[in-house]
């Protein structure tokens, strides 16, 4: 009788693979995976090894196509599920990513990370309910697993349940005390909720465990920001970039910090900065166009508003301070266009409506202009004030 030929390769050439693949020699690993798969072409572990060396190289439908192949052979193989559904995810499938993980969770009820990596899907999916409800399973599985206490607090964060997600945090950090993420989401949890003492004090804290961390020193300035300390906020931002380069939000944001401290050519060179590592950054357009209008170079405004609307079709803002600027150049009609394109984007945008009131009374019209003045509500005085009103991008 015929010896039944066996299915997967000698564990030694296996174990090979694996140290390749562990070692980060990825193409490599692929290879040799591609070519023993030409003699063992059932071995469901040889295709698990080939998704995975294919995702790592971001070769996600390469890796589906593996993983497939793998759960033909073995459909109960849960890991294989599991790796599929972070495939999927990685492409941006959300929906089949979770489907994956369910599937591997029906094989294996108690596996710990189709539970928290279903959870970090549903967050990125927006689900921020479900994201919870799966962490809550993992940390029943594994009550110490500060990643997911950690991971619980940025959805409740997203959800807007700050003090729930602050007391997460402050878990994870009781079960490993030296976890600088959960320091530096935990402040972004306390700025968000208007305590920036201890927002600024938990950055310090990330940042006494990881001095290099340039997320905290950005998250640290940006509450100094908010508390009005814009000097050493300025000071957080250039530690971030000295450590990270490339870092356009910290850019924009000091940015902002400068403009506030009354110096606009210092905040335009940040506003460029930012814009040369990230071209399509609207809001950052938007706001270095309010740093030239308020040093009067209007013409170098309207041309960034217009750069910032090309970027964004229905950014309410700039439309609104394009026409802000047309009104203050006397264009009326196009102000107008702007004025109304901005309401059209944004109902309840008074700062819109009070500049277009400014723009009908000016024109002559006004009963017309009184109503949009009084529909402004609070932006009443600062436009009559400044004669037009301009609106900031905000924080990134």
């Amino acid at each position: 009788m015929k010896a039944e030929e066996p299915q997967d390769p000698p564990s030694e050439h296996l174990q090979s693979i694996i140290n390749l693949y562990n070692a980060g020699k990825l193409q490599q690993a692929l290879s040799e995976a591609t070519q023993m798969i030409e003699r063992f072409p059932n071995s469901f572990i040889l295709y698990n090894i080939s998704g995975a060396s294919n995702a790592a190289l971001k070769r996600f439908d390469a890796a589906i196509e593996s993983y497939k192949q793998a759960l033909r052979i073995k459909p109960d193989y849960a890991e294989v599920h599991n790796n599929m559904g972070t495939a999927l995810s990685d492409k941006g499938d959300f929906e089949g990513a979770i489907e994956s993980y369910k599937h591997a969770l029906k094989i294996k009820p108690d596996y710990l990370g189709a539970y928290y990596n279903m959870g970090s899907v549903m967050k990125d999916k927006g689900d921020f309910e479900g994201a919870i409800e799966s962490y809550k399973q993992a940390l029943r599985i594994k009550p110490d697993y500060a990643g997911a206490y950690n991971n619980m607090g940025n959805a409740l964060s997203s959800k807007g349940d700050l003090a729930e997600a602050i007391e997460s945090y402050k878990q994870a950090i009781r079960i490993k005390p030296d976890f600088a993420g959960a320091y530096n989401n935990m402040a972004n949890a306390m700025k968000n909720k208007g305590d920036l003492v201890e927002a600024i004090e938990s950055c310090k804290q990330a940042l006494k465990i990881k001095p290099d961390y340039a997320d905290a020193y950005y998250n640290m300035a940006n509450a100094m920001k908010d508390k009005g300390d814009l000097a050493e906020a300025i000071d957080s931002y250039k530690q971030a970039l000295k450590i990270k380069p490339n870092y356009a939000s910290a850019y924009y944001n000091m940015g902002n910090a400068m403009n506030e401290k009354g110096n606009p050519e210092a905040a335009i060179d940040n506003y460029k900065q930012a814009i040369k590592i990230k071209p399509n950054y609207a809001v950052a357009y938007n706001n270095m166009g309010n740093a030239l209008s308020s040093k009067g170079d209007l013409e170098g405004a309207i041309e960034c508003y217009n750069q910032a609307i090309r970027i964004k079709p229905n950014y309410a803002e700039g439309h609104c301070n394009l026409g802000a600027v047309l009104q203050l150049l006397n264009h009326s009609e196009p102000a107008q266009a702007s004025y109304e394109k901005a309401i059209s984007l944004k109902k309840d945008f008074n700062e819109a409506i009070s500049g277009f009131g400014l723009l009908l009374l000016k024109k002559g019209k006004h009963s017309e202009g009184l109503d949009k003045l009084i529909q402004g509500e609070g932006s009443i005085l600062f436009s009559i004030k400044r004669g037009f009103s301009v609106k900031s991008g905000g924080k990134e």
